[in-house]
């Protein structure tokens, strides 16, 4: 068995188990250090160290130990932590807290980076607050604020994900998904679901008058179903998709009715690419890209999406990131299972992956990059082009990427091959503003304020 089917798949990199033979090829991590991350936790239940302590089966002193950075936070102190608090483990990584220090330095580029760690590490709280103002993130742009929503669930929601599982469970393939899905319009909503109507603009549309349901011709089967199962979710889900969006607490702007047309696109996801189903795929193939699309009759653009979306709790998939970008480096995609410090304001760096994929069309091109804080990755990206207009009206044209930390690369089978050492990868930053290398040939213009790192 692959260790990505492991059902302790989330805590493979700092398991310990002896006698596992994946545990075996599975490359030494740093100690990590956790300790303003289990006491925010703490805080947040209201919950004394030795309460705590005893939750967790630990005494107070360790706990002590560990909230004060004087003892690392051992595999087996991770496991009981998450689980008895519902958390994921990525909560307590480092990865998370290069997370929020890459944000923070974006935000604050005139305070030194040790400061940023110190507070990053010791008040995570406080870096998460600062973040989240919304001078800081541009939130008074609704589709930021909506990324951020989706982020903060690691862009994956269990009831809807297992709502659409269930919808999708009855009928199994394509062509007999959509006919349950007529059906299910027909006996559950009342609604005819008309297929292949003339006419141009979206792909679909719901006339309330008429009580249909009309998709557009030219669509496959899998776009067929995506559509139809986008509407049946709001229709029939809708309460599920409303009880998110309101434990979130949406400032006042168009963010809420963007987030519900997220939702919706995530149920209809889950449906055109049920989660076993896909995730069973993913770990056959070695998570190949293409040979899944195939499968599910779905784009290049959006397998990569749905299997960014698999963290469901014991059955959790590669922790990915994905984005999409344009020639000019502009991203208009772009989701996170975990973490990785995209630019937030200036553009993508130029010697990306994603850059490249425009010189070879049709081909997946793969790199293995190092970020300036030592962050290893490995990616994949392709471009890919929208579909034609006619004789001289220009195809729109994208490159997708889909990244995941360097650990999990001997999952993938992109990753064979190719030389994973620190010292063989590509040196990339999160663009010119805040990148500290300085000698880079690259480089488009000066470090916005280089006293700051």
């Amino acid at each position: 068995m692959r260790y990505s089917a492991c059902v302790d798949y989330a805590f493979c990199k700092l398991c310990k188990t002896a006698g596992c033979d994946e545990g075996r090829t599975r490359r030494e991590v740093t100690k990590l250090y956790a300790g303003g991350r289990i006491r925010t936790v703490r805080r947040q239940h209201g919950l004394t160290q030795a309460e705590m302590a005893r939750r967790i089966g630990i005494s107070p002193s360790y706990l002590n130990q560990l909230e004060n950075d004087q003892r690392p936070l051992t595999a087996t102190v991770l496991v009981d932590l998450s689980r008895a608090f519902g958390l994921d483990p990525a909560t307590f990584s480092g990865a998370e807290q290069r997370r929020t220090l890459s944000e923070l330095s974006a935000l604050l580029p005139r305070i030194p980076l040790e400061a940023l760690r110190e507070v990053s590490t010791r008040y995570p709280d406080l870096a998460e607050a600062i973040i989240s103002l919304p001078a800081s993130r541009e939130e008074t742009n609704p589709y930021t604020q909506v990324r951020t929503f989706f982020q903060k669930n690691r862009n994956y929601f269990d009831d809807l994900d297992r709502a659409a599982e269930r919808l999708a469970a009855g009928a199994r393939g394509r062509q007999a998904r959509l006919t349950s899905l007529a059906a299910g319009f027909d006996k559950h909503l009342g609604y005819t679901v008309r297929f292949n109507q003339v006419g141009e603009g979206p792909r679909s549309l719901v006339d309330t008058t008429s009580r249909e349901v009309r998709l557009r011709a030219g669509l496959t089967e899998a776009q067929q179903c995506f559509e139809l199962a986008y509407h049946f979710g709001l229709m029939a889900h809708g309460a599920l998709i409303d009880a998110h969006l309101d434990a979130h607490g949406w400032p006042p702007g168009a963010s809420i009715s963007i987030a519900r047309h997220g939702l919706a696109q995530y149920f209809a996801a889950a449906v055109t690419m049920p989660y076993s189903e896909i995730l069973a795929a993913a770990v056959e193939t070695r998570y190949d890209i293409e040979i899944i699309s195939a499968r599910f009759g779905t784009s290049f653009e959006s397998t990569c999406q749905r299997l960014g979306t698999l963290q469901r709790p014991g059955a959790s998939a590669v922790p990915f990131f994905f984005i999409r970008t344009d020639r000019a480096g502009n991203i208009s995609k772009r989701q996170s299972t975990t973490s990785f410090p995209f630019a937030l304001s200036d553009g993508t760096c130029p010697l990306w992956v994603v850059h490249r994929a425009f010189e070879t069309p049709n081909r997946v091109t793969r790199q293995v990059s190092v970020m300036p804080d030592g962050g290893l990755y490995l990616w994949v990206a392709r471009m890919v082009q929208g579909p034609t207009s006619g004789f001289g009206v220009p195809r729109q044209e994208n490159a997708v990427a889909l990244g995941c930390d360097i650990e999990h690369a001997e999952s993938l089978v992109y990753a064979d091959g190719l030389d994973l050492r620190p010292g063989s990868a590509t040196p990339i930053g999160p663009g010119c503003e805040t990148c500290p290398r300085t000698t880079c040939p690259q480089r488009a213009f000066p470090l916005l304020h280089p006293a700051s790192v």
